[in-house]
């Protein structure tokens, strides 16, 4: 279950850039099914705090304004996002916690 995670959030704080992907690490120890994948950017700027849930030929779903804080609901939404069809929102429950945080969606194209 590939989770995304912005390594320079947040990205226009010259001081603590790079501290929301540090502090995610630390809360993510604790699960280690969980497959992190550093990217550059995420498309959330400004509202930091940036992860992504993805999954070859699904969905992918961003969430934004998150804190380390959050992990355990990142967690839920990987795992959900990972045993759904199409990776789509309607197609698995999103966690309470980060409904209101949904800031994307980006569906694939299908093979040619």
């Amino acid at each position: 279950m590939p989770l995304l995670v912005c390594q320079t959030c947040p990205r226009y704080d010259p001081v603590h850039t790079g501290s929301f992907g540090r502090g995610l690490d630390a809360a993510l120890v604790a699960h280690p099914d969980v497959r992190v994948r550093r990217v550059q950017c995420l498309g959330g700027c400004p509202d930091d705090g940036v992860v992504a849930v993805d999954g070859i030929g699904k969905a992918r779903v961003r969430f934004t304004g998150l804190s380390p804080d959050d992990a355990d609901a990142i967690v839920v939404a990987a795992r959900a996002h990972s045993g759904s069809v199409s990776g789509a929102p309607d197609d698995w429950e999103i966690p309470s916690a980060l409904t209101d945080r949904l800031s994307a969606v980006t569906y694939k194209r299908p093979p040619a």
